[in-house]
């Protein structure tokens, strides 16, 4: 069987420029949890597969997984001063000691990125590697909210949005629907919920249009979605895989957690909630947006986000994510959870370190309070990651964060039944925390 090695390209269209004049750049708190994402992919190796990472993964977390049976190998970046550079996304760490990694990774060996980027034919072409994926422009322009929108009109799906292509556009459409409530503008390519204005009058819509106005005069060009504020009662997206012969595979569906537009946390459905949306025809819908996918030349990985109004309706697709997705780590966290008859809720605790606080005194502290999963108690949560939350030894903070770290512990939690217990269980862990002098700030 052939090895897959799965690369984290996480937040691809958000890489930090280095600051002027700084040899090894300072990093936030906030660029630095994204940079640790890519361990959060284990989930998605089998043992004879490949995860590659900016840092090395904490050996104490590794020892615990392996105990859980996932026995994956890691590589790391060997270049500190690369792994540090946040202007060089995880391709490019490859492509800079190229030779070193092609000693490491088996010739056979199938890359498996969390997204494309824009130089993924590059490193094919230099790795050798058998698969082939698809054009960075067909993956732009099928993620864009314009295409989600033109989907829908071509699949006779009720669309609420419409596109505003200039600034007088912007305040036409706005001022009409500012008359029956909230309207919410979107930037066509933003991700995770970044690019979304929520307007509530006309005197911030007006403010917003002059705005724009002055960037027109300055050559640069308008493009947004608006629509309703759509009272929603829930999120949740379908993880789907379509081959290169145009078949789809349906994953799962996950119920999602958002708060303000952001992501928090992804569930499994339930066979309730999926049965509903069989009996409503959403995936045939789904089935139909990947026949359009696969005609706009992509094949892959896809998340398509979908929500439930509070009048029943359904709304089955909001935006369009070819990539892997949160929701496709919990599918296969799930996976693994089923061997004890338990579900996985996948979130993430938002927390503030001091720099003394280690993963041991982390995993101890759990352990000590049976709240750390193992295969004799299984009402513990899984910690997935340890570089999201404490950074890297390598890695430079600005002064104000030095003896301070603000980052992002993410978990799965099981439950048996009900999503109320591993809200309840992460709850506990947080206390646990607390404890080791570790602010939580969610």
């Amino acid at each position: 069987m052939k090895s897959t090695v799965v690369l984290g390209t996480f937040d691809s269209e958000a890489w930090w420029r280095s600051p002027h004049g700084s040899m090894l750049p300072s990093m936030n708190s906030s660029q630095a949890v994204t940079m640790g994402m890519d361990e959060l992919l284990f989930p998605l190796c089998k043992e004879q597969d490949i995860l590659f990472t900016r840092q090395p993964m904490d050996e104490h977390l590794r020892s615990y997984l392996s105990q859980l049976g996932y026995t994956f190998t890691n590589v790391h970046c060997r270049n500190p001063v690369h792994a540090d550079d946040y202007t060089l996304h995880v391709f490019d760490l490859l492509m800079a000691d190229a030779s070193y990694y092609q000693q490491l990774l088996p010739q056979d060996a199938l890359f498996s990125p969390y997204s494309i980027l824009s130089d993924t034919s590059e490193l094919v072409r230099r790795f050798n590697v058998g698969n082939q994926f698809p054009s960075l422009d067909t993956v732009r322009a099928v993620n864009s909210k314009i295409y989600s929108h033109e989907l829908r009109q071509r699949l006779g799906i009720r669309n609420m949005s419409s596109i505003a292509d200039s600034s007088e556009e912007l305040l036409a459409l706005g001022s009409e629907l500012l008359r029956t409530g909230q309207v919410l503008v979107k930037d066509p390519l933003g991700v995770s919920g970044r690019g979304n204005m929520l307007i509530s009058g006309d005197r911030m819509l007006k403010r917003i249009a002059a705005y724009l106005q002055e960037q027109e005069n300055r050559g640069k060009q308008t493009q947004f979605i608006i629509e309703p504020l759509l009272d929603k009662t829930e999120d949740f997206s379908c993880q789907l895989f379509i081959t290169e012969q145009g078949e789809v595979e349906l994953f799962s569906v996950q119920r999602m957690v958002n708060e303000a537009f952001s992501y928090v946390g992804s569930y499994p459905a339930g066979s309730g909630f999926t049965r509903s949306l069989r009996d409503n025809d959403y995936f045939s819908i789904m089935e139909e947006a990947c026949k359009d996918l696969f005609m706009a030349g992509y094949h892959g990985e896809v998340c398509i986000d979908s929500m439930l109004l509070a009048s029943g309706e359904l709304v089955p697709i909001v935006e369009i994510n070819a990539r892997k997705s949160m929701g496709l780590i919990n599918h296969h966290l799930n996976n693994y959870l089923q061997q004890y008859s338990l579900f996985s809720f996948l979130t993430f605790i938002s927390a503030g370190c001091a720099a003394e606080v280690t993963m041991p005194q982390v995993l101890g502290a759990l352990r000590a309070g049976e709240l750390l999963f193992t295969q004799e108690n299984r009402q513990g949560i899984i910690p997935l990651g340890a570089n999201t939350l404490f950074g890297s030894s390598n890695t430079v903070f600005t002064e104000a964060e030095s003896e301070w770290r603000k980052g992002k512990l993410y978990v799965a939690a099981p439950y048996a039944s009900d999503i109320s217990e591993a809200l309840t269980l992460v709850q506990r862990v947080k206390d646990v925390l607390k404890s080791l002098a570790i602010k939580i700030y969610n």
